[in-house]
């Protein structure tokens, strides 16, 4: 699976995606070789920042989006679409890591059947219940991140990674503009339909959740 999706993923030339130059084992041990990227993690960037302000998280967000829609067209899904697997340069332009592939070793993650199904913070419904990833799962973590931009905060957090499951299954996405009054209604609508429970509610498509983003004001 490593060699299948890290050879597609070489095939991903966005200006919003780390490029892979080449894919290699050495002794049994897989390896990528990646563009370098001066900066910090988007995950750092919210640390040390806190929430952000409307314009800037619609202007990550529109990248972020921009390169997912990239690696769905290509029949690509991150499976693991968070703050930690996207880089801020310093000239601001943002940059996603590990598309198919779900490298980190030092996220929350659960696990069914031996298959990682992703950092328990971002993951939608459908996974947490054992389905298969979807376009529409990374949509749904392209949902939370966009609420954690505009809050500093993920919208469901517990002690356990199974505890933050289950409200990912159970619970109500929370307001973000009960907690920030100038977010636009337009910009909470666009997150409450990324990150609805049932997949056959959210986008049908990174593009069309890229076209409201495009419209809110």
């Amino acid at each position: 699976r490593f060699q299948r999706e890290a050879h597609a993923s070489c095939a991903l030339i966005h200006p919003n995606i780390v490029e892979i130059y080449d894919v290699g084992e050495d002794n049994g041990a897989h390896f990528l070789v990646m563009e370098y990227i001066r900066g910090k993690t988007l995950k750092q960037l919210i640390h040390l920042r806190g929430a952000l302000s409307v314009d800037e998280a619609i202007a990550i967000m529109k990248q972020l989006i921009s390169a997912t829609h990239e690696a769905h067209k290509r029949g690509i899904i991150h499976r693991d679409i968070k703050p930690q697997n996207v880089l801020v340069k310093d000239d601001g332009t943002i940059k996603m890591v590990d598309f198919g592939i779900a490298l980190a070793h030092d996220a929350l993650q659960l696990t069914q059947n031996d298959s990682v199904m992703g950092s328990v913070h971002y993951l939608a419904p459908e996974l947490a219940k054992g389905e298969q990833a979807s376009y529409q799962s990374d949509i749904y973590a392209l949902g939370i991140v966009f609420y954690e931009l505009l809050s500093g905060q993920v919208p469901f957090s517990a002690e356990q990674p199974v505890q933050v499951a289950l409200k990912h299954i159970r619970e109500e996405m929370p307001s973000i503009r009960q907690m920030i009054c100038d977010v636009p209604q337009s910009v909470e609508n666009v997150i409450l339909k990324a990150s609805a429970k049932r997949k056959e509610f959210r986008y049908n498509s990174s593009l069309e959740m890229l076209q409201d983003l495009n419209t809110v004001h």
